[in-house]
């Protein structure tokens, strides 16, 4: 018995944000009632996967309808990307996927936190989710209205 007592305590240090528990693990929300914000889990319900999914998919086609604008003559607003487009385009939208992933991940693995007083942390991947929408939406807009005007001008100038 007094072996066991000469090990160093486990709880003396708190849980790693990622390790073998965020696989295996079983803790799905805070282990004592009191604590209701500011905290890790090992699992993540299912709603946050289709969530994730979604952004990443509305990533790529930003990306991918991006270079599509730019091949008809549109301006990449972003400086930062704009140095991967200029090198390579598929590095572009590998940086950007990336990116995009890492924040992501930073996101769900703090969706129990708060910042600034009062923001919760998982609201961000709401935030991200709408913001990719209305930004493909706007692409999707904009694509469609170039096509349409290069066709109107391209049957001006046959008819």
């Amino acid at each position: 018995m007094n072996n066991r007592r000469q090990l160093a305590d486990r709880r003396l240090s708190s849980t790693k944000s990622i390790s073998l528990y965020t696989i295996r693990g079983r803790r799905k929300k805070a282990r004592r009632e009191e604590e209701t914000e500011n905290y890790y889990v090992d699992r993540y319900e299912l709603r946050y996967l289709f969530l994730i999914i979604s952004i990443l998919i509305l990533c790529f086609l930003d990306a991918f309808l991006t270079v599509i604008l730019l091949q008809l003559g549109a301006v990449e607003l972003n400086p930062f990307m704009l140095i991967f487009i200029e090198k390579d385009v598929v590095l572009s939208m590998v940086v950007k996927y990336v990116i995009t992933a890492i924040s992501l991940t930073c996101i769900l693995i703090h969706k129990n936190f708060r910042i600034f007083r009062n923001l919760r942390v998982r609201s961000l991947i709401y935030f991200v989710l709408t913001l990719y929408v209305v930004l493909v939406l706007f692409e999707f807009i904009s694509y469609i209205k170039i096509v349409g005007y290069e066709s109107e001008i391209l049957s001006f100038v046959a008819g």
